[in-house]
């Protein structure tokens, strides 16, 4: 897609460190003197299915074990599917809700469909934590519990600031990186890879190695999607901000652009395998021409990327027609609401988030009906209305 340069194996070991990764324990050094060793290694990413998407935020991860199989070694991708039902405490300010067996399963239907749009399909293998942790004892758990304290666990800045601001700390909290180091042990791996907040766990994953299996494991840590201005992640998951793999053509256009400005380098760099010179050259200009531009030129390799060619030139064309010129898209969503009243239709169908939200965006002029701006609540809805909130958003009523 970028270009047809085969690298050799020693472009590979030199460029795995170049781009995407933050750190490497116990060092750079050893790590690259293990991949120069021509050992077969196996490494593994662990992604808990706490929503049905894998975003552009976790690519970066992605890209790193496509290096690695690049270069001969054995890559998994596990599926926190027992994980997931505990919530993993990182960076959370409040105790994230469990989910049920039930809600894992459907929220990870679509990963292996999302992971091939970046991983060569059948070069990797699938596994599910679930598979040694739904039997383990009790007592088993207390002895892997046994190689941590109370107080590496309580050192974490998250806690640190929940027992300033008075707020809970739950047990499971204290055991979720105790359960992912475990999957180091079972899978008995060499190398673990994840983004730097995950860094805790997967150390966590490297002291249980050391004691249990006499095994050197290295924990490798990928850069973080952030906006190096608000220094805050550009796709956040848990607050539902975030472009899926999964997004058609059009929508992963559009939300490229929505992309504020000064995260869309960025996003350039950690979320595609576009050469760096072409990005550093368009960081230049973002600081010279459009940043609209630069941003379309980020938009339009996503695209490219996740859908090919031609897809990315008729979302760019669909883009300019709905957002610049203001026009309908060419197809609408239908949705029932014939007779509905309008604040009712927006909280119905998710145009809205709570009939409170929708009020306001009604009092606010940002819907309208047929390209005319409604602010009744009350207006009743006809067979063949389109409504549109903000400039994003359409239904046609039937």
């Amino acid at each position: 897609m970028f270009g047809n340069k085969i690298n050799t194996k020693e472009d590979n070991i030199r460029d795995f460190f170049s781009r995407y990764i933050e750190n490497v324990f116990p060092s750079q050094e050893k790590a690259m003197e293990l991949l120069k060793s021509g050992r077969r290694l196996s490494f593994y990413l662990g992604i808990d299915p706490t929503g049905p998407d894998i975003h552009l935020g976790h690519s970066t991860n992605f890209f790193v074990l496509k290096k690695l199989i690049e270069m001969g070694h054995n890559v998994t991708l596990l599926i926190g599917d027992f994980t997931a039902q505990i919530g993993d405490p990182t960076g959370k300010s409040k105790t994230r809700n469990s989910l049920t067996v039930e809600e894992v399963k459907q929220n990870m239907k679509t990963y292996l469909e999302q992971a091939i749009k970046i991983l060569p399909k059948g070069k990797f293998k699938v596994r599910y934590n679930s598979e040694w942790h739904r039997n383990m004892t009790f007592q088993r758990v207390i002895e892997l519990a046994s190689n941590f304290t109370v107080q590496q666990m309580i050192e974490r800045d998250m806690f640190q600031n929940r027992l300033k601001n008075g707020e809970p700390i739950y047990l499971q909290e204290f055991l979720y990186p105790l359960v992912q180091g475990y999957d180091s042990v079972a899978m008995e791996v060499d190398g673990e890879i994840g983004g730097t907040d995950q860094t805790f766990n997967m150390l966590a994953g490297r002291t249980l190695s050391k004691k249990i299996l006499n095994k050197e494991k290295f924990v490798i840590t990928t850069r973080l999607l952030e906006d190096p201005v608000t220094k805050k992640k550009i796709m956040n998951k848990s607050e539902g901000i975030y472009i899926s793999m999964n997004e058609n053509s059009k929508d992963l256009y559009g939300k490229v652009m929505a992309v504020p400005d000064s995260g869309i380098i960025a996003l350039y760099e950690l979320a595609t395998e576009v050469p760096l010179v072409k990005v550093r050259d368009a960081e230049k200009r973002m600081q010279i021409d459009n940043p609209k531009l630069v941003k379309e030129e980020v938009a339009r390799a996503l695209v490219e990327m996740y859908h090919g060619i031609g897809a990315s030139k008729l979302a760019e064309e669909e883009f300019d027609k709905v957002f610049s010129k203001g026009e309908l898209p060419e197809q609408v969503e239908e949705a029932p609401g014939k007779g509905m009243k309008l604040v009712d239709f927006l909280t119905e169908h998710a145009l809205a988030t709570s009939s409170s939200e929708a009020k306001r965006l009604l009092d606010q002029g940002a819907v309208s009906v047929n390209e005319e701006v409604v602010k009744a609540w009350g207006h009743l809805l006809k067979k063949e209305d389109v409504i549109r909130v903000g400039s994003r958003k359409f239904l046609k009523v039937f």
